[in-house]
């Protein structure tokens, strides 16, 4: 799913949309991974691990503006939702085209995919650290 994920899809497919992940029972051990083919999985498997965690805290920080909104303890929440919506739009477009460069960078070696999860990953955990931050969860 992921792997997909970094040229262009949603970011907020709902975590239990993808079946769960057995890498032991394909005789993976994601610790140890020794060929090309099993660090790339287990590198996609971070950066959707990374990702579904984006998703929840992004799905609280919306909804955590809405109740604020409803509540009137904020009386600009609103628009900041919609800022927020609009924001983490463009974010997306940044994390695709910046992933992107990374696998083109990578395209001559067998490295490429495993280097486009990883930059996957690391932008998911940086703005998931940002939301955390700015939203104060």
């Amino acid at each position: 799913m992921l792997v997909g994920l970094a040229l262009g899809s949603v970011l907020l497919a709902p975590a239990h949309a993808r079946p769960a992940r057995d890498r032991a029972a394909e005789g993976i051990d994601c610790t140890t991974a020794v060929s090309t083919m099993e660090s790339d999985l287990c590198a996609a498997d971070r950066a959707e691990d990374a990702d579904e965690a984006l998703n929840a805290v992004y799905r609280q920080v919306r909804q955590q503006l809405r109740q604020q909104a409803t509540d009137g303890s904020c009386s600009h929440c609103d628009s900041a939702e919609q800022q927020l919506v609009a924001a983490q739009r463009a974010w997306i477009t940044l994390r695709d085209q910046d992933c992107a460069a990374v696998y083109a960078f990578n395209a001559d070696g067998t490295s490429r995919n495993g280097a486009r999860s990883h930059c996957l990953t690391i932008h998911a955990q940086d703005r998931t650290r940002q939301l955390r931050d700015f939203y104060e969860l």
